[in-house]
C-alpha cells in the first residue's frame, strides 16, 4: 500500500492497539476433558489438603530441543484485549528430545536423547532405573517417593506400571492434554523456552553444553517455586471449569 511498517505501527497505535503475543495452547478441550481436568483437580487438592508430600514429589518430562529456535509474531490488539491464542504446532525441524526430572531440592536428572531417538516404554524403564539410583544421594533419600508424570503412552504401559510399584512410589493422577498443570511445562520448560529463543545449535554437544549452563543458573528457589505453586495451579483449574489456566 506504499506504506512503511513503522508507518503502520504508528497507525495501529494511534487507533489504541497493542502488540501482544498469543497464548500457545497444547489441544482443544472437549466437554469431556473439561471434566475430567476438574475431577483429577479436585482429588489432588482435598486427597492432600496439607500438601507437605510435595517436598517428596519428583516429576518429569520431555521437551523437543530444536536446533533452530525462532519467535512468534506478536498480534495487534486494543490495550484491554487479549491476543488470540495459538495452537502448538509440530514443525519437521531438526530436533532432539530432552528427558528431565526434578524435585523441590532441585534438578535430580537430565539427558539428551541419542539423535532421532524417540521415549518408548523400554527405554523410559532404563530412565526410571537410573533416577532411582540417583535418588540415593538426593535429599530425598529415606522418604516416600511421590511421582508425578503425564500420561504418554510410554509413562502408562503395563511394564511401567510394574516397574513403577516395585519402587513403592506414589503416583498422582493426571488429566490428558494437561501441561499447564504438568510442573514442568508450566514452570520449567517455560522458562527454558524464553531463554531458547533466538539460539542456534548446530551439534548434540553445543546443546549439551548450553543446557548445562543453563541448569546451573537456576537457584534453589526456582525449584522450590515450581512445585509449591502446583495447588494454585489445581484451584485455577477448578475456578475455570477446566479450562487451560
Amino acid at each position: 500500500m506504499g506504506s512503511t511498517h513503522s508507518a503502520v505501527e504508528r497507525g495501529l497505535g494511534a487507533l489504541g492497539k497493542l502488540k501482544k503475543m498469543g497464548r500457545w495452547i497444547p489441544h482443544k478441550l472437549s466437554n469431556f476433558d473439561l471434566e475430567r481436568q476438574v475431577e483429577m483437580s479436585l482429588q489432588l487438592l482435598t486427597l492432600h489438603p496439607n500438601f507437605n508430600w510435595l517436598d517428596h514429589l519428583v516429576t518429569s518430562d520431555e521437551k523437543w530441543v530444536l536446533h533452530e529456535n525462532h519467535h512468534r509474531r506478536a498480534q495487534w490488539v486494543d490495550a484491554d484485549k487479549q491476543p488470540e491464542d495459538v495452537i502448538k504446532q509440530e514443525f519437521n525441524l531438526k530436533k532432539i528430545l530432552l528427558s528431565v526430572w526434578w524435585s523441590v531440592h532441585g534438578l535430580l536428572y537430565w539427558e539428551l536423547l541419542p539423535e532421532g531417538k524417540n521415549i518408548t516404554a523400554d527405554y523410559y524403564s532404563s530412565q526410571l532405573q537410573k533416577v532411582k539410583s540417583k535418588l540415593k544421594t538426593s535429599p530425598l533419600h529415606g522418604h516416600g517417593v511421590h511421582y508425578l508424570h503425564d500420561n504418554a503412552k510410554p509413562h502408562t504401559a503395563k511394564t511401567i506400571k510394574s516397574l513403577l510399584a516395585t519402587f513403592h512410589w506414589t503416583v498422582p493422577a493426571h488429566p490428558p492434554y494437561s501441561p499447564d498443570i504438568a510442573h514442568s511445562d508450566y514452570h520449567l520448560f517455560s522458562d527454558m523456552h524464553r531463554s531458547f529463543e533466538g539460539q542456534d545449535f548446530k551439534t548434540k554437544s553445543e546443546i549439551e553444553k548450553w543446557l548445562k549452563k543453563y541448569f546451573d543458573s537456576k537457584q534453589p528457589e526456582f525449584w522450590r517455586k515450581g512445585i509449591e505453586s502446583l495447588p494454585t495451579k489445581w484451584q485455577r483449574v477448578v475456578d475455570k471449569g477446566g479450562h487451560y489456566v
